[in-house]
């Protein structure tokens, strides 16, 4: 699995969203690795390319969730990390959240930002769109790709992921399908949580839920910012994470 290694002080591990990768960072680790008052200690990132994505290998079956915890499992004890906090974002919160709840040993203190990890309930729109492409496939000839171009217009309608995924389309429909509630609910560890009030992607009810379930959470809320609140106003971002841990 490739990763990066910057900095100098308590080991923060940040896990990435779908499609991303360690790049989607860079906008926080210089703000992360300095700016930090008189005494205090920076820290040291470790921005991991999760299995699928950017420079790490994609995985010969399709994961789930469980399988990339375990991954980052044996990544924090391969590398002897002690006492890390964990920041994932969207899917790399989901990572996260797993991580936390079955190896509670390894993590010190948790982020999530704009995660996903609760399972939406499917909207009237969702309901109508899914059936309609199963019938364009079964039914609509393949002539001049007419099959894969309307299939694709249905997609983008509800904004899906899954005409991108490419070798990753099982892992994605496997990993999508997964409620994390149960897992919410066993972590002790002190969270916080950071969420985007404009976020479209993994709306702010699913960040409220999550502030329900993990008791020991807190919640901030940035305003003006959609789903990656790190890329849209970093410096208020690295704030609270730096304050934080």
């Amino acid at each position: 699995m490739y990763f990066q290694k910057v900095g100098i002080g308590q080991d923060l591990i940040l896990l990435h969203g779908w499609g991303m990768d360690v790049s989607t960072w860079w906008p926080v680790v210089e703000l992360l690795k300095n700016n930090l008052p008189a005494g205090r200690q920076g820290f040291t990132l470790w921005l991991l390319d999760l299995p699928g994505f950017g420079r790490s290998d994609t995985p010969k079956r399709a994961y789930d969730t469980k399988d990339y915890a375990d991954i980052i499992a044996e990544f924090i004890k391969n590398n002897k990390i002690k006492n890390a906090s964990i920041l994932g974002h969207s899917f790399g919160g989901k990572v996260a959240i797993k991580l936390t709840s079955t190896y509670p040993n390894l993590v010190n203190k948790l982020i999530l930002v704009g995660s996903s990890g609760i399972k939406p309930v499917p909207s009237f729109r969702r309901m109508l769109i899914y059936p309609l492409a199963k019938i364009v496939h079964h039914l609509v000839p393949d002539i001049f790709n007419l099959k894969t171009i309307i299939r694709k217009k249905f997609y983008r309608k509800i904004e899906s992921d899954y005409e991108n995924a490419g070798a990753m389309k099982d892992t994605l429909l496997k990993t999508i399908k997964e409620d994390l509630a149960e897992d919410l609910k066993k972590i002790k560890k002190e969270t916080l949580i950071i969420w985007g009030e404009d976020d479209q992607t993994v709306p702010l009810k699913y960040g409220k839920i999550m502030f329900q379930l993990i008791k020991n959470s807190r919640l901030e809320v940035l305003e003006n910012c959609g789903h990656a609140p790190h890329i849209k106003n970093p410096y208020l971002f690295t704030n609270y994470v730096k304050d934080f841990i």
